[in-house]
């Protein structure tokens, strides 16, 4: 029996004020990373948005969800218990960076889906040759897309 995929993310669920307003962001990032939608509800009691990658012989799967419309006026407060800091997915290289700014943070920018924090940029307090973009969704949850070659590095 392997233990290649012991401990590694399964699923994260990220509840938002409206799926159908905050699917374009999602739906831009999520692709562009290489994941397919593999279900959605729209409009019902339930709005949700399944997005999955199965190319690495594991599921991994990170969903939207409309958050509990009791809560659903509670602003995200980063830092606060139960709120994330912030996500951040993995780059090929530098050039990935500047392409995922290029092809889907200027345009969700652009239509007002999502604010750029931080142009990619090289940010040393997190070692050399970490080169990151930040940005929000709708409701200011906070992403990153980093290239961090001192993985590479402590992998050889």
């Amino acid at each position: 029996m392997s233990h290649a995929h012991r401990g590694l993310l399964h699923h994260l669920i990220i509840s938002v004020t409206n799926v159908t307003r905050s699917a374009p962001f999602y739906g831009a990032m999520f692709r562009h990373l290489g994941y397919e939608l593999g279900g959605h509800s729209h409009g019902g009691a339930y709005e949700y948005e399944d997005w999955r990658r199965m190319d690495h012989d594991t599921p991994h799967e990170i969903s939207i969800v409309t958050a509990d419309p009791s809560l659903a006026s509670l602003p995200h407060k980063r830092g606060a218990v139960g709120h994330h800091h912030h996500l951040a997915f993995c780059a090929l290289d530098r050039v990935d960076v500047e392409r995922f700014r290029a092809e889907v943070l200027l345009p969700l920018a652009a239509a007002g889906e999502c604010i750029i924090e931080d142009a990619p940029c090289d940010c040393p307090e997190h070692g050399e040759g970490y080169y990151a973009t930040f940005f929000s969704d709708p409701d200011g949850l906070k992403y990153e897309f980093v290239f961090n070659p001192n993985h590479q590095k402590r992998d050889a």
